[in-house]
């Protein structure tokens, strides 16, 4: 049987082996921490890199455009479609200039076509009306008729349209009073002019000839009824034959003397200049073109304010209504 200090020294033993094992325990433990963490780490370390070779790059956005670029941007693509005729739909960052090109694109077409109807499809009231009466002016003009003046809103416009066909008008005028419901004080007198002009060739009355207030006019309309009482008396005396028209006369012509007479009735007859270039003498064939000279006019104005050419007033022979025609043939 064993003693008490035998069973201490037991008791002893096997705290201290107790103890120890605790501590190999600990120690243990306490060495395979850090080898968890470091692979932790590593794993987390070859995650990440794994992830960046497959993540996509990031890509930058394209800068937007500053406010000049896109105005430059803007008129150069309106300029273009102005040109070409097509296009407007590229101006994207101005919508009132987008509008202008529409519009501006559908005034040319209307004018062009000289349909009033194509007007209504610019948005621009303004130049929507501009664009109408344009077209009115041009109409009225061309076929002298004063009720399409009466379609133009503009009052300046429509007053002006009225005087240039009634200006027009004088040479077939019954009176002078026709001429007295132009306002423009110029367009009147050179109806006045052109009324005194024609009655005064028709009756061979130099009287009519005083009243003209243009010189150049007034000079012509002398020479022509003395050249055509000259005429008269040469075809009482010389022309056995009473010819109903100068066409039927120059057909049995047989001097140039007769030939002259003819197609200088005839230029006055068919208001036709070409017939003056054959009159072989040289002063009556002057006298012929500048009797003629009030048909060119009114024939420029109407095919300058009809086409919108202004190059055609160049040939209009009277300044006044020469700067007439430049005004309204843009």
């Amino acid at each position: 049987m064993r003693s008490p200090k035998g069973k201490i020294i037991s008791w002893i033993v096997f705290m201290i082996l107790i103890i120890g094992a605790f501590g190999l325990l600990l120690f243990l433990q306490k060495d395979k921490a850090p080898t968890e963490v470091k692979e932790e780490v590593v794993t987390s370390t070859e995650t990440t890199k794994e992830e960046a070779k497959t993540k996509p790059k990031k890509t930058f956005a394209t800068p937007d455009l500053s406010a000049e670029e896109k105005k430059e941007q803007d008129n150069k693509a309106y300029q273009d479609a102005l040109l070409s005729g097509e296009g407007c739909e590229e101006i994207e960052h101005n919508e009132e200039l987008q509008q202008l090109c529409f519009d501006t694109m559908n005034y040319g077409t209307a004018l062009q076509k000289k349909d009033e109807k194509l007007c209504e499809e610019i948005k621009d009231k303004v130049l929507k009306e501009k664009c109408c009466d344009s077209i009115y002016l041009g109409l009225a003009t061309e076929n002298s008729d004063e009720s399409l003046c009466e379609k133009i809103k503009n009052p300046g416009i429509k007053q002006s349209c009225l005087d240039q066909i009634r200006s027009l008008f004088g040479r077939t005028a019954k009176s002078a009073d026709s001429c007295e419901q132009i306002q423009d004080s110029a367009l009147k007198q050179n109806c006045l002019d052109n009324f005194y002009f024609a009655a005064s060739n028709e009756s061979t009355d130099e009287e009519s000839c005083d009243v003209i207030k243009d010189g150049d006019l007034k000079e012509r309309c002398t020479k022509t009824v003395a050249k055509n009482i000259e005429i008269a008396e040469i075809t009482k005396t010389q022309i056995t034959r009473t010819y109903q028209t100068a066409e039927e006369k120059i057909t049995t012509c047989e001097t140039n003397e007769c030939k002259n007479e003819a197609n200088f009735n005839l230029a006055l007859e068919k208001k036709d200049l070409s017939y003056c270039n054959l009159i072989t003498d040289v002063d009556m064939q002057a006298n012929c073109i500048k009797t003629q000279s009030a048909t060119i006019n009114s024939y420029y104005l109407k095919q300058a304010t009809s086409l919108k050419d202004p190059s055609l007033c160049t040939k209009i022979l009277d300044e006044v209504l020469r700067q007439t025609c430049l005004t309204y043939a843009q």
